[in-house]
């Protein structure tokens, strides 16, 4: 036997069995469309097999043989096996086709009551011949359609007997087994898949390429026909390529998530947890196997309660509806919250929404940045309360001009309160409140000249009357990163010339 691709085939394939199977299929086809048009084999009348490598015969079964008048394949070329299959068949080729060349032709006749035809399957360098006589349902119906349709589909159809063995493959396979195994293999026809059972649903099946380390993946649908099963497979490298992408993606984003000191629990469209990061069992105190039960939004919140986690609520019977205007929330990305638990710690918990209906919790622990807030808070208002206590009327001024802060004697002094105003209260406002409520003076002038040209490092002193009479000193003096006091100091009415003289205008 010829090591050559399909002498095994054509060997393998029993006659009256391929026929049989044939002739179900039509038939069953040209009852399902309603109206007969392909032609019945005839089982009775053998069919006449030909295989043909870059021009030169290497296989044929006897009834093949038999139509070029012959006992052997050895010494027939395709010129040879043409001009006799001319004689019946006029419109067949002289020549093989080329070696990319991939197609399958039907010749008829001569004659129009000749049941014969020649049905010419080609490949690369290989090329089938089958000589096949027919009777048809309709005479006027094109032969063959059944055999073209098979054979040039673009996915991989084949045919195993009941131990898998395989019988016959199409084109589509052929290019397969070209692509993932070496020239050498291919004869016998080989086996790609794996022996596939029977099934309502697609199985998915790799085929591998052990040289390029190449993997194509296929979902295979088996059909029993008459004792043998037809296979079909469709080209699922896009899924799976697609699926490996999204698994990575998740991987990474779990590795990301991992790394967060934000805890992560997402919740899917039914409300199920389906993904969280260690810091959620760190934060929440969760078990890890609770967790990963995925229980939905209702009992993780439950447990939370029930850890001391989440503050209590005060009205339990309205607990789930509160949850449920939680989802919502989270839903249209309106929730936030800041839990203060019994343990004194403080979480932040956010609602996102997150793709295809799913919600995505935040828990951050603020625990340290609510202490740091309240502790800076406090030191405000000791400050606050320190100048407050001071009898002389104490201002601030910023870096920038304005007035950032006043003690409850500055506000008594000049009857204003820098903190209620919607605008920022700037040294042109003060200068302006201290002009109109004391007495007809240039000393104003002077301070303004003095912040505007004069070095701003350098104190400044002075004094002034009030339209009440009373006399005030003024010291204007630097502090540290370019801010400025203002002191306004009551003057007694017996203080001295020499106490006046400390006192130096510019």
């Amino acid at each position: 036997m010829t090591e050559v691709l399909g002498s095994q085939w054509l060997i393998a394939i029993p006659l009256g069995f391929a026929l049989a199977m044939l002739a179900f299929a039509l038939i069953n086809f040209a009852t399902r469309a309603g109206s007969p048009r392909f032609p019945v084999p005839d089982p009775a009348r053998p069919q006449g097999m030909l295989l043909f490598q870059s021009g030169a015969m290497v296989d044929a079964n006897p009834a093949g043989l038999a139509w070029l008048k012959n006992e052997t394949p050895q010494g027939i070329d395709w010129a040879s096996a043409a001009s006799i299959l001319q004689e019946r068949f006029p419109n067949f080729p002289t020549e093989q086709g080329t070696r990319d060349c991939r197609s399958t032709e039907c010749f008829a006749a001569l004659n129009p009551q000749d049941p014969t035809f020649a049905i010419l399957d080609q490949w690369d360098d290989l090329a089938r011949i089958r000589i096949q006589t027919r009777t048809y349902a309709n005479q006027n119906s094109a032969p063959g359609f059944a055999e073209v349709a098979m054979t040039n589909t673009p996915y991989p159809i084949w045919q195993t007997d009941a131990s898998g063995k395989l019988l016959w493959a199409n084109a589509a396979y052929l290019a397969l087994a070209k692509t993932v195994l070496p020239a050498e293999k291919m004869s016998p026809l080989p086996r790609l898949f794996e022996t596939p059972v029977q099934s309502d649903t697609p199985r998915r099946t790799a085929v591998r390429n052990p040289n390029e380390d190449v993997v194509l993946w296929f979902d295979v649908t088996s059909v029993e026909a008459e004792g043998s099963f037809i296979h079909y497979a469709s080209d699922a490298n896009t899924i799976v390529n697609a699926e490996i992408a999204q698994r990575k993606f998740v991987q990474t984003l779990t590795k990301t998530f991992a790394q967060l000191s934000i805890g992560l629990a997402i919740f899917d469209r039914n409300r199920q947890l389906s993904l969280f990061n260690p810091a959620l069992i760190d934060l929440t105190s969760l078990p890890a196997d609770f967790l990963s039960s995925r229980p939905n939004m209702q009992a993780f919140f439950d447990r939370l309660r029930e850890n001391r986690m989440m503050p209590e609520p005060k009205n339990y019977s309205s607990w789930r509806e509160r949850i449920a205007e939680l989802v919502v929330a989270a839903a249209d990305d309106r929730y936030s919250e800041t839990w203060s638990l019994p343990s004194g710690l403080t979480y932040k918990v956010n609602g996102r929404p997150h793709p295809d209906g799913a919600i995505a919790l935040l828990f951050e622990d603020i625990s340290a940045e609510i202490s740091l807030t309240r502790r800076f808070r406090a030191d405000i208002e000791l400050g606050q309360s320190i100048i407050d206590a001071l009898p002389n009327a104490i201002a601030v001024m910023s870096p920038n001009g304005t007035i950032s802060n006043s003690n409850r004697a500055y506000r008594t002094l000049w009857s204003t309160d820098p903190d209620t105003t919607l605008a920022n209260y700037t040294i042109g406002d003060a200068l302006s409140q201290w002009r109109r409520a004391s007495a007809e003076t240039d000393f104003w002038t002077k301070v303004q000249d003095h912040i505007e040209t004069l070095d701003p490092d350098k104190p400044f002193f002075g004094r002034f009357e009030m339209k009440s009479g009373q006399s005030f000193s003024f010291q204007l003096s630097p502090l540290s990163a370019g801010f400025k006091v203002i002191s306004f100091s009551p003057l007694d009415s017996g203080e001295t010339d020499v106490t006046r003289s400390k006192t130096r205008t510019v």
